[in-house]
């Protein structure tokens, strides 16, 4: 290809990339190629000024859209916890008759400390108090008495005697059968008959001197 082939080429080239300039801004004029400039120059002006034309337009365009679809972890499905389920228990309260402990008769027993080294407790009876009897029916009286003074209890000068209630004894006097020392026990006896009338009866006897008594104690019952 001869030089004025070669410009008949070029120079609509150069026409479209002068409009390409006015379209895309900071893509800079190309140079009027110069008639005596040497063969091969004008090619070289050509390859340059398409590749800044690219370049230009490289820039202007928008970047590639990345269209990579990030893939996101599985995740771990929640494993449903059951609901508790309330439970409710009804207690209906029964009354639950207890029956009511009957005590039983006990002894009864006054002290009379006057001495100062006299003291005594009682510790059985026997009938308990209340015990129903029979018209005129016998029984025997007992007393358990124990020494918790710091004197000896001496028989020539202690006796056991009725002071007072029902009289439904034998004989109104007994003898302390022996001499009780301190922390000792004694049981003294009287030989009873129960009254021919129904009712409820107290025979009251005193151990010691009627002067100086010590233990006083007593024995109910119940004829029917």
């Amino acid at each position: 290809m001869n030089t004025r082939s070669l410009r008949k080429f070029i120079l609509p080239l150069v026409t479209l990339l002068v409009l390409l300039a006015c379209v895309l801004p900071g893509i800079p004029a190309p140079v009027a190629s110069n008639p005596t400039s040497a063969p091969g120059s004008i090619q070289t002006i050509v390859v340059a000024t398409a590749g800044a034309a690219q370049t230009q337009t490289a820039l202007v365009l928008p970047p590639p859209a990345d269209t990579s679809t990030a893939t996101l972890p599985p995740s771990l499905t929640p494993t449903e916890t059951p609901t508790a389920t309330a439970t409710f228990i009804f207690i209906i309260p029964t009354k639950t008759n207890t029956p009511t402990a009957t005590n039983p008769p006990t002894a009864t027993g006054q002290f009379v400390n006057q001495s100062p080294g006299a003291s005594c407790e009682l510790v059985a009876q026997s009938p308990a108090n209340d015990t129903v009897y029979g018209s005129r029916d016998q029984f025997t009286a007992e007393w358990t008495i124990e020494n918790t003074g710091s004197e000896t209890w001496l028989a020539s000068n202690i006796d056991f005697f009725h002071s007072g209630g029902r009289d439904m004894h034998e004989s109104d006097i007994a003898d302390l059968p022996r001499n009780v020392r301190t922390g000792a026990q004694v049981t003294l006896r009287i030989e009873m008959r129960a009254p021919g009338n129904s009712g409820t009866y107290t025979s009251t006897w005193t151990l010691g001197t009627q002067r100086d008594p010590m233990c006083i104690v007593s024995v109910r019952i119940r004829v029917e």
